[in-house]
């Protein structure tokens, strides 16, 4: 299943940020065009669903994909070398033929799944609980894709609840509409006597007081149920 990453800093974002453990980046062409995706796997009612998120890349790439966050800014850059230690990297490695299940995911083609059961939540405090339950407890940093539909800009995290009766898992996507965008690439979480709860958009994630939900820009995403 195709998910189309809209720049290489979301697709960046996606694959080094908030993680300790940076994917595999599998380069090919396709059309005379250069591709970069990634796999990722959500478990699913009868089994999983591998999701691979591409981008369509302006040239060839380098050896490696660096990226770090900080500043309130972003950066991303592909490299040689993995010197500099202030950057995460991401190996990529180059394909020389293209295999069809490549293209036939460019092209849409896959069979289908049953989508997950659609919640809506009332606000983005609901959401960012659920994150930092999830990470508190698996430390697994679920991204929060950002798509449009209907002109309604949509904020989800798909989540399995496994061993669910005879299933393997009860798929979730939980989400938020706004008729505007994000403002920013993540959220910024934090909870205390004082405060209560603060949340607010960031574009950074160097401040360690805080927990922070990375936002993923896509051009659409088909485990979403229209």
């Amino acid at each position: 299943m195709a998910l189309h990453v809209k720049d290489l800093l979301s697709f960046a974002r996606l694959a080094l940020s908030l993680t300790d453990s940076p994917p595999l980046l599998w380069h090919f062409k396709h059309e005379g065009a250069d591709y970069l995706g990634t796999f990722s796997v959500y478990m699913s009612w009868k089994g999983d669903i591998p999701l691979f998120a591409l981008i369509k890349l302006d040239q060839r790439p380098g050896a490696f994909l660096a990226y770090k966050s900080d500043m309130d800014r972003e950066e991303c850059f592909f490299t040689d070398n993995i010197d500099d230690t202030r950057y995460g990297y991401a190996p990529v490695i180059d394909i020389r033929h293209t295999p069809d299940l490549f293209k036939q995911t460019i092209k849409g083609q896959w069979p289908e799944a049953q989508k997950p059961l659609a919640v809506q939540l009332e606000n983005q405090q609901s959401l960012m609980r659920l994150l930092f339950l999830i990470f508190s407890k698996e430390y697994n940093a679920f991204p929060v894709w950002h798509f449009q539909r209907s002109k309604r800009h949509i904020l989800g995290v798909c989540v399995p609840f496994e061993h669910y009766y005879e299933a393997n898992a009860l798929p979730v996507f939980f989400y938020l509409a706004s008729a505007k965008p994000p403002n920013g690439p993540f959220f910024k979480y934090a909870t205390s006597k004082v405060t209560g709860e603060t949340l607010e958009f960031s574009r950074a994630t160097n401040d360690t007081k805080y927990f922070y939900a990375k936002i993923i820009d896509v051009e659409d995403m088909p485990l979403f149920p229209r």
